[in-house]
């Protein structure tokens, strides 16, 4: 469904990753970059009605995860991260090591200037990593919904437009018209019969 899907993964990985060793000069833990992840997605799911990465995530307890990328963690290999465990306060923590520089040629204008605007709100030395924990976890939002309906399900994307199968036609806005399609498509069926909606 999304075009270049892996490599708009890593890229983005790589460009949190990187972005936070520059900016506090720590590597960040893999749950920190699973939110900024989520958190670019779900803002384009509700900018545009397509997700930028075309991923699932579980609801867990700290929040969104990639599911596939969570499950691979231990054995990930790419020239542009590392996943590398650590022994933290006598817990084990995942951090994750940017290798390569990432390539935004994958992105839009748009979403590049989305991914920066990010990286300068949520990657500060001086911001605890709370503030954005808060922004995943704040009433309404996609994990929030799947939260309290059960726990460590996958996020439905749909609940990003509620009642959205009940709105008349003329009632829809262009995401929520581009969300179906995207769906249908992806689900390879229709919703409701609405699976030929265009933007013209």
């Amino acid at each position: 469904m999304v075009a270049y899907r892996k490599e708009r993964v890593e890229n983005a990985i790589c460009f949190f990753a990187h972005e936070y060793k520059k900016r506090t000069r720590k590597y960040p833990t893999h749950t920190y970059i699973y939110k900024l992840l989520a958190h670019f997605d779900f803002q384009r799911l509700k900018n545009t009605g397509q997700p930028a990465f075309d991923l699932e995530y579980r609801a867990m307890k700290n929040g969104p995860v990639p599911k596939e990328i969570y499950n691979k963690r231990h054995n990930y290999h790419t020239p542009l991260f590392s996943f590398v465990p650590k022994m933290v306060k006598q817990r084990e923590s995942v951090f994750i090591y940017p290798k390569g520089k990432p390539d935004l040629d994958y992105f839009s204008e748009e979403e590049i200037d989305d991914l920066k605007s990010m990286a300068e709100v949520f990657i500060k030395s001086s911001i605890p990593s709370k503030v954005l924990s808060d922004a995943s976890h704040q009433e309404g939002s996609l994990w929030d919904t799947t939260a309290k309906k059960e726990p460590n399900a996958i996020i439905d994307l749909a609940d990003a437009f509620p009642g959205l199968l009940d709105k008349p036609d003329e009632e829809m806005t262009p995401q929520e018209i581009n969300f179906l399609i995207y769906s249908g498509l992806k689900n390879g069926k229709t919703h409701s019969g609405r699976s030929d909606h265009s933007l013209e």
